[in-house]
């Protein structure tokens, strides 16, 4: 049950097609190889860094405090203010003690705080100065002050600007890695496009061929592994083709031979003396003409018939006119235009075999016709005594019939609906039975657009 969990997951995960799959697995070692590299820089240069960075400052906000406290008049405190703004970018004012103000809770830096800078500068300052401090935020942006109580009940705020605890190669180093990630991702894309592109000509290629259709421009192209595939391709498709041209050839000379004595039987039999002994031998031959007949045309197939673009909805027309004059109550129900690429001919003989079935064994036959995700389906039902499921499958073999269910003096060769599904698998669509809901047989024959 697990398994079966798990690899439900990850066919919803995984993406469906071999150019998902390949930038997954061209971008996921990218992926984790820019999280480890990321990693390891925040962790080890970063906390590296910014520590010297806001020990620094530290540094230099406890010397200046001792500076002030030691300054032996205003001109000197002034000339300290100066250099400090000039030099160390530290701007400093001096006012009365302000016990209500370093009383305060220190500030959270909140451009700062994932890193931790206001938590380290605030251990370094306690460190170094032995003087009450506090942290606050600054009304000017990108500053902050820190307000440290002096002697004599004066109190110095300093305004420090952000910069001083960080650093441009963290932003540098975040572009890089987007950068460099985008790039590759698209160099990724263009190559496997044309990797997977021979790929997907060798499917379109097969799909045709299981079509009936010819590929006489297909050629092996991309990596070795597809060009092989490829080559087996055409190898397999040179294969079918001879078998094809040799059958139709064996099965054109049986024709003849087999047509030439049935020939002479029947003008033998038209001279001889008619009674009901030479009329049961031409019942006989009769037959025989009709059974090489079926034989020869469900092996023969509809293959040499070229493919065109066809209106379905006239096609299932004639059908039923032709079904209707024959004494078939048919009602129809089909969509106003079904254009499809197929062989008219074969595909009508398969329709015909299906519907002439439908009203040989039933009182009444309905028939329907539309488009759905891109496949025509037709559909026709019966009230006739139907065929049990574990049939279904064997109806379609060849020379088989069902004594039983169905009435056997009015029953075929067996080849109706082997001949049917020939057709269509070799339309790539399908033919199947199911239950229907006027009481008999619904058979559904689904073709692609």
């Amino acid at each position: 049950m697990t398994s079966k969990i798990t690899q439900t997951l990850k066919q919803r995960l995984l993406p469906r097609t071999l150019f998902g799959r390949s930038l997954m697995i061209i971008a996921t070692p990218i992926l984790l190889l820019q999280l480890i590299v990321s990693f390891i820089f925040f962790d080890r240069h970063w906390d590296s860094m910014s520590s010297r960075l806001v020990y620094g400052l530290a540094g230099e906000i406890s010397m200046l405090t001792t500076q002030l406290q030691e300054a032996p008049d205003e001109p000197a405190r002034e000339n300290i203010i100066a250099a400090a703004a000039r030099s160390l970018d530290i701007d400093i004012h001096i006012a009365p003690l302000d016990a209500e103000a370093l009383a305060r809770k220190p500030a959270v830096f909140e451009k700062l705080y994932w890193f931790s800078i206001d938590k380290k500068l605030q251990e370094f300052l306690t460190r170094r100065m032995t003087e009450p401090f506090v942290m606050t935020s600054s009304d000017v942006e990108k500053k902050f002050n820190i307000l440290v109580q002096l002697n004599d009940g004066e109190m110095a705020t300093f305004m420090c600007p952000m910069r001083r605890l960080t650093s441009s190669t963290t932003y540098i180093f975040i572009l890089w890695l987007i950068g460099s990630a985008v790039v590759l991702f698209a160099i990724a894309i263009v190559f496997m496009r044309n990797q997977i592109r021979p790929i997907r000509r060798l499917a379109v290629a097969a799909e045709k061929l299981g079509k009936g259709q010819d590929v006489p421009d297909f050629k092996p192209v991309g990596a070795s592994e597809v060009r092989q595939a490829s080559r087996a391709f055409l190898e397999m498709k040179e294969r079918l083709k001879r078998q094809i041209e040799q059958r139709t050839a064996m099965l054109a000379g049986v024709s003849h031979d087999l047509r030439t004595p049935l020939t002479r039987m029947k003008l033998q039999l038209a001279m001889a003396p008619q009674d009901p002994e030479t009329e049961n031998l031409r019942q006989d031959i009769e037959e025989m003409e009709r059974m090489l007949e079926g034989y020869l045309t469900f092996a023969k197939g509809e293959g040499t018939e070229a493919i065109e673009m066809t209106d379905l909805r006239d096609m299932l027309d004639r059908i039923i006119a032709k079904a209707r004059r024959q004494n078939g109550d048919i009602e129809d129900n089909l969509a106003p235009r079904l254009m499809i690429r197929l062989r008219p001919m074969a595909v009508e003989r398969a329709i015909s075999n299906v519907i002439s079935n439908a009203c040989k064994y039933a009182t009444k036959a309905w028939v329907s016709a539309y488009e759905q995700s891109g496949m025509m389906v037709v559909t026709v039902d019966d009230n006739g005594p139907g065929i049990a499921e574990d049939l279904r499958e064997t109806v379609f073999r060849p020379f088989y019939r069902i004594e039983k269910s169905r009435n056997k003096a009015t029953g075929g060769l067996g080849l109706g609906l082997a001949i049917a599904r020939d057709i269509i698998h070799a339309h790539g669509g399908e033919i199947f039975m199911e239950n229907s809901n006027r009481g008999g047989l619904r058979v559904v024959i689904r073709l692609p657009t």
